[in-house]
């Protein structure tokens, strides 16, 4: 058995920590050194210039700031803003409450659709061990398409969101469809309300529309690790 539970929210490599803690900017960096975020993944998710972290100055714009807790939910709004009470919301790195959730025994391709079989139970699954609250479910990765914030044979660990409330745009999410699984960050396509487009984060791969009834289900990606424990 593999014990090497080595959790992380991002791959890329981690920013040294900010000294300057009593500004926004200063409080962002923080928050982006403990999570792990790079700065060119928070601008392309907040859809921004890659100097725009940098060129802050005494705050950050309202929308900006909803994006930002709608990408990050445990972020504290009153301490990113004003620095009152504590960075997270909840407690994310509690290694002593690991639990057990299913391994699907299917891959979600980082590239084209492949098709997979449903009706796949938790019986069918070996179990692994994740720290990370709110995951239910594990699928490996296979493929380059995600590269270079996912990697090919990395272990995705997902929760299901509810499409018809809230999809996280530009986020990696696992979209379970008819034709197969994959691993793409959806947006929405302007006066298309059948479609959405699945785009992957190397340039070698073009986006792909997906109907919107053709989606089974679509699962946040709470954390990735390399190395994971099975039972």
């Amino acid at each position: 058995m593999n014990t090497n539970n080595e959790t992380t929210a991002d791959n890329a490599p981690k920013a040294a920590a900010p000294k300057d803690a009593d500004s926004v900017k200063g409080r962002l960096l923080q928050f982006m050194h403990v999570k792990n975020i790079s700065q060119a993944t928070l601008t392309r998710q907040l859809e921004v210039s890659g100097a725009y972290i940098n060129a802050i100055r005494k705050s950050i714009p309202e929308e900006k700031v909803r994006r930002l807790c709608e990408l990050y939910p445990d972020l504290n709004r009153d301490w990113l803003l004003f620095g009152d009470g504590e960075m997270l919301l909840e407690a994310r790195k509690r290694t002593t409450d690991a639990y057990e959730v299913p391994l699907l025994p299917v891959e979600a391709f980082a590239g084209s659709l492949q098709h997979w079989s449903h009706g796949v139970t938790s019986a069918d699954c070996e179990k692994v061990l994740i720290s990370v609250p709110g995951v239910e479910l594990a699928i490996r990765l296979s493929g380059d398409s995600m590269e270079p914030e996912l990697h090919d044979g990395s272990i995705l660990f997902i929760k299901r969101i509810n499409s018809r409330t809230f999809i996280p745009w530009g986020n990696p999410m696992v979209i379970d469809t008819e034709n197969g699984v994959l691993v793409k960050a959806l947006f929405p396509i302007p006066d298309d309300a059948v479609c959405v487009e699945a785009r992957s984060f190397n340039p070698n791969y073009p986006p792909i529309q997906i109907p919107m009834d053709s989606i089974y289900g679509l699962y946040r990606v709470l954390a990735v690790t390399k190395h994971y424990a099975t039972m």
